[in-house]
């Protein structure tokens, strides 16, 4: 028994219920297409689905009066359902379509608008679902695996993959690497709870519909997850358990290339989409002995896969191999003026992959200052590190103010100093202390009380009542310039002590 709805759930996910009526009132025997003749359906006969195309309509149903003897009829022949096939968002509230959809409601005929589409191909498809429910949902994977390959071989890239099985299902798709890191998200536009599912996901990665892992040695490429509330059918599960396998080979493709292009341009051209560029580094390893083992080192190799995907390959060019003691990368950035001229977005993306502390050089443009925009990223990176609080992405141009804050604790008597400023919020129980001067070095280090207040993840009011409560406590008053640097320094001898 197929009905209406596993009809939307198999064949066509995006499209919109007209009307009330349940979507499972009924079973489907067959399908008909209305022509633009008379009669114009063929031996309509209960159970039917009537496939109704707007072009049709335009000749059949030039007026309220027809449109009401259409659905008359259809409601004497007791249709299972009605898909009216339309360019979705086109019409005007008085065409044929319509004047359909108005006449179907009242008569609560459990009907469908779909997107225009070829005919014939969704007569096919349906009269497939009736009479082989199973046999159709693998012919449909198997179409979009044709697509797929096709893409693959055209070079669109992972990302165009991931599109089109999201375009496919009509619902938002993510492609996770072996950490559980999305690799590639994609929301298709048409889908009303595609942002929402987005959102959703990324507020908690574990909570999806379904997750399917990409075939690989040991199980560690990654996997698919589909977004959303909406429950998962047996198309879904069917077209994800197939496509599954063509991303997992995709992926590993992609990074076959990219590893026979770094082995063969060992003069390590810069990305073609600059100058102007600039060096990205971080730790990948240690030297110590836990760092050597198989295990430890395939773990790298699959993180630096994976890294290959946060950019094309024409603006990120990862350096080195999974032995290098860095991870190095050279990214084309935009020009003055651009959206990211200094690169600090893909750099902020790489941080949160890796989870560790990333340096940013500032930019070079000519291939000769390369070496030189590699130096002065390791020394940002080691003076960033020496803090306790290090900044996700650290700024060459900011090295000085590291390496500053970072000896702090070799002034003479400074710590000493600093407690005894800080000592009236040093005294009481401990989450209370802990409270008082997290509140306090956000507001200083965020300038107002907004600002602080989204740091500490809370609502604004709470911060106003605990600088109240802070100054109460001390006699200061936090706007006095003359407090806030040495109140700044005191803060970070203390809590970095």
């Amino acid at each position: 028994m197929t009905t209406l709805a596993d009809l939307r759930a198999a064949l066509l996910p995006t499209a919109v219920p007209v009307g009330d009526a349940s979507l499972d009132a009924s079973s489907l025997g067959w399908v008909r297409v209305m022509k633009a003749r008379v009669p114009a359906f063929d031996g309509l006969e209960s159970g039917d689905l009537a496939i109704v195309p707007t072009g049709v309509l335009d000749a059949v149903v030039p007026g309220p009066l027809e449109a009401g003897a259409l659905v008359a009829a259809l409601s004497r022949a007791r249709v299972g359902g009605v898909l009216l096939v339309a360019t979705l968002g086109e019409e005007t509230a008085g065409d044929p379509l319509r004047l359909v959809e108005g006449e179907l409601t009242a008569a609560a005929i459990p009907t469908l608008r779909v997107a225009r589409t070829d005919i014939a191909a969704l007569e096919r498809g349906v009269i497939g679902l009736i009479v082989n429910s199973r046999a159709e949902l693998d012919r449909q994977a198997g179409l979009l695996e044709a697509r797929l390959e096709q893409l693959a071989l055209e070079g669109a890239g992972i990302e165009a993959l991931v599109a089109a099985v999201a375009g496919s299902l009509g619902r938002a798709v993510a492609l996770e690497g072996s950490r559980g890191d999305a690799l590639v998200l994609h929301a298709p536009p048409e889908i009303a709870d595609g942002v929402a599912a987005v959102a959703a996901y990324h507020a908690r990665p574990r909570a999806v519909a379904l997750r399917v892992p990409l075939p690989g040695a040991g199980g560690r490429l990654g996997g698919v997850a589909l977004l959303g509330e909406r429950a998962v059918s047996e198309s879904e599960r069917v077209v994800v358990g197939r496509v599954a396998r063509l991303l997992a080979l995709e992926l590993a493709r992609d990074d076959a290339v990219i590893r026979a292009r770094h082995d063969a341009r060992r003069s390590e051209a810069l990305p073609a989409a600059g100058p102007p560029w600039v060096v990205l580094l971080a730790r990948q390893r240690s030297t110590g002995a836990d760092d050597d083992g198989p295990e430890e080192r395939e773990r790298r190799e699959v993180m630096r896969r994976e890294l290959r995907t946060l950019a094309p390959t024409r603006r990120f060019a990862l350096r080195g191999d999974a032995d290098s003691l860095e991870i190095r990368a050279i990214v084309a950035v935009d020009p003055p003026g651009g959206v990211d001229p200094g690169g600090l977005a893909i750099a902020a993306r790489l941080a949160a992959f890796l989870g560790r502390t990333v340096a940013s050089s500032e930019p070079f443009s000519s291939p000769t200052e390369r070496p030189a925009a590699e130096a002065a990223a390791r020394d940002t990176l080691q003076a960033a590190e020496r803090l306790a609080e290090p900044p996700a992405v650290a700024r060459a141009a900011r090295a000085a103010a590291y390496r500053l804050l970072g000896d702090l604790h070799n002034l003479p008597d400074g710590e000493r100093h600093a407690r005894e400023l800080l000592r009236p919020l040093l005294e009481g129980r401990p989450d209370v202390r802990r409270e008082h001067l997290a509140t306090l070095r956000a507001v200083l280090d965020g300038g107002s009380v907004n600002e602080a207040a989204a740091a500490l993840g809370v609502h604004r009011n709470t911060v106003a009542y605990r600088l109240r409560r802070i100054e109460a406590i001390t006699g200061w008053h936090i706007a006095d310039p003359e407090l806030r640097l040495p109140l700044g320094v005191a803060l970070r001898l203390v809590q970095d002590a």
